[in-house]
């Protein structure tokens, strides 16, 4: 059979059952309907391209997931608005070079370890109990639920970094399994 007929069948058939929960969960992080389809969009292209390198005896949704949620971050971040600061004020409150460099450093990190860990950002974008996330990823429910926990103290350590304790422990709090 040809791969690229394959890629096809597969790539329509995924997005048919896929599209609008990554949908969803682009739209949580762009925050308006044209982007999250423009990355939904971008995903499932990037997807095709690189369906020679998707496993295919396992479930396709953590894969397309990553993808979905690369391509969301990248899109949210050159939409941030460019703000022409008071010349008075920056001076007074510009950030160092270094400094910019290590928030840019950390941020890169938070990314990397929510892109990375597909249990955790299950449970924290898409809002999935323990119990879901272990049935979407085929794995015990006691496994993934160590899987979240584990991934959210390593999330709250590198934001604990940047942000008071309060703030992080409030927004990393488990939610009921």
């Amino acid at each position: 059979m040809n791969t690229s007929i394959a890629a096809d069948s597969d790539i329509e058939l995924w997005y048919a059952r896929y599209a609008p929960r990554l949908r969803r969960v682009a739209r949580r992080i762009v925050g308006n309907e044209y982007d999250a389809e423009d990355a939904t969009q971008d995903a499932f292209l990037a997807a095709f391209r690189a369906h020679d390198r998707y496993r295919a005896d396992s479930d396709p949704y953590p894969w397309l997931f990553r993808i979905a949620t690369r391509k969301a971050l990248t899109i949210a971040a050159a939409h941030r608005p460019q703000v022409e600061p008071d010349p008075v004020l920056a001076a007074l409150a510009a950030p160092s070079a270094e400094d910019e460099a290590l928030a840019i450093d950390e941020s890169r990190r938070v990314v990397s370890l929510v892109a990375t860990e597909v249990p955790v950002a299950l449970h924290l974008i898409e809002g999935l109990r323990f119990r879901d996330v272990s049935e979407r990823l085929g794995i015990p429910a006691a496994t993934a639920a160590t899987r979240i926990r584990r991934g959210k103290r390593r999330l709250r350590a590198l934001l604990e970094t940047s942000f008071s304790a309060e703030t992080t422990s409030h927004v990393l709090r488990s939610k009921p399994a």
